[in-house]
């Protein structure tokens, strides 16, 4: 698959383990093993196995029935130590014997689910910089989900897991990580949610459509690195009898090629502004990945006062980037609003993190401020801060 970022340092591959999950009984796909279906001409499976090979040492496969039908793929395959398929913690405790009794050097384990066949190439790397940090268990999120069963596991919480399962009967995965120091690291979901799982027959329609738009995405090339948006802003009516009418953004809409550079009225209490340049810069990705990452992503669109317009209020910067439009909360004449971002201008953002992310500690920008420029019209605007960027290599 494309699109990928560039990968912070990966642990040593001699500590870490990888298990891919396969002992589901795949109800909703009908059942059968759905890992061994298709997917752009080549079992899920293989997917899986192709994206975990360069980020682990050791790998098996958790599956339970015979173990004669996953042998083209050349891996060892656990069936649960505990029996009754009882659900994805036996199989995790699975891996944590496995890698306890046959490979000593191994610290953890990473497990992934079989039909999550997009697993990102930074995965490993990512979460054992939480353990670093401190974390007990690392484990991914995306979208504003977390995914439990795509973690770092510590072999020496073996005995413990084994103990919930038996003797607790605990089955469910968030009971028992919330006994330990348990940290979520976040992917951003768009282009493509990398841990995007099948589970119905229409999801490997669906994946197989991801497939296809991220190779049509690589071979257009080099991403944009700007864009053109109109602010749509609404009047909302003070319900004070001496306060004054707000306005403020509802929606970011492309920008026509001729559309005029001032204000314009666009329906019943509602004004679209001059077209606005959203730009991406390589030293943002981060910021721009952690608003990827949430159920809704915004675009920050920074308003001040103006003169002869029709409205009050007008926007002169638009951002994908929640720091720098943070940067303006404490900013004195300035407003700072959010507007949903568009599912294209997602997409873009997504494309453009891909191909220029690197995962480096990100330092907040502080606070600023900025005094209108004499010259500076509605006409006329850019964003801001430009000595900072000056020379950037986007």
């Amino acid at each position: 698959m494309t699109d990928q970022p560039a990968l912070p340092a990966p642990p040593p591959l001699h500590r870490i383990a990888g298990v891919i999950l396969a002992g589901g009984l795949s109800r909703r796909m009908g059942g059968g093993d759905k890992t061994l279906l298709t997917l752009d001409g080549k079992p899920m499976l293989a997917h899986v196995i192709e994206r975990l090979t360069p980020q682990v040492g050791p790998m098996a496969l958790n599956a339970n029935g015979d173990p004669a039908r996953f042998e083209p793929f050349g891996l060892p395959v656990l069936p649960d130590v505990v029996e009754g398929f009882a659900g994805p913690l036996a199989g995790v405790l699975t891996a944590l014997r496995w890698a306890a009794l046959e490979h000593p050097d191994v610290t953890h384990v990473l497990t992934t689910a079989a039909d999550a066949p997009f697993v990102p190439l930074d995965l490993v790397a990512r979460l054992w910089r939480a353990v670093e940090d401190g974390a007990d268990i690392a484990c991914a999120a995306s979208g504003g989900w977390t995914h439990p069963v795509v973690a770092l596991w510590p072999v020496r919480l073996a005995g413990d897991l084994r103990r919930a399962l038996v003797d607790e009967d605990m089955r469910k995965i968030d009971a028992w990580t919330a006994r330990y120091r348990t940290v979520a690291v976040e992917w951003p979901a768009q282009p493509l949610d990398p841990f995007f799982n099948v589970n119905r027959p229409e999801d490997l329609d669906a994946a197989n459509a991801m497939l296809e738009a991220a190779e049509a995405r690589a071979a257009v090339g080099e991403v944009e690195k700007s864009r053109r948006l109109s602010i749509v802003l609404e009047r909302r009516t003070s319900s004070h009898p001496w306060g004054s009418d707000s306005y403020v953004p509802v929606a970011a809409v492309p920008a026509a090629a001729d559309a005029p550079a001032e204000i314009r009225p666009a329906e019943a209490d509602r004004w679209i502004s001059a077209p606005m340049t959203v730009e991406l810069f390589r030293r943002e990705t981060e910021g721009y990945r952690r608003n990827l990452s949430a159920p809704e992503p915004r675009l920050y669109v920074i308003l001040r006062p103006v003169e002869g317009q029709p409205i009050p209020m007008a926007p002169f910067l638009v951002t994908a980037c929640p720091y720098e439009g943070e940067a303006y909360l404490h900013d004195d004449g300035t407003q700072l609003e959010t507007v949903p971002m568009p599912e294209d201008v997602a997409y873009w953002v997504g494309a453009f993190c891909a191909r220029h992310h690197v995962d480096t500690p990100f330092v907040k920008r502080k606070q600023k401020t900025k005094a209108p420029r004499e010259d500076d019209t509605f006409s006329r605007i850019a964003p801001v801060d430009r000595a900072r960027r000056k020379g950037e290599t986007r």
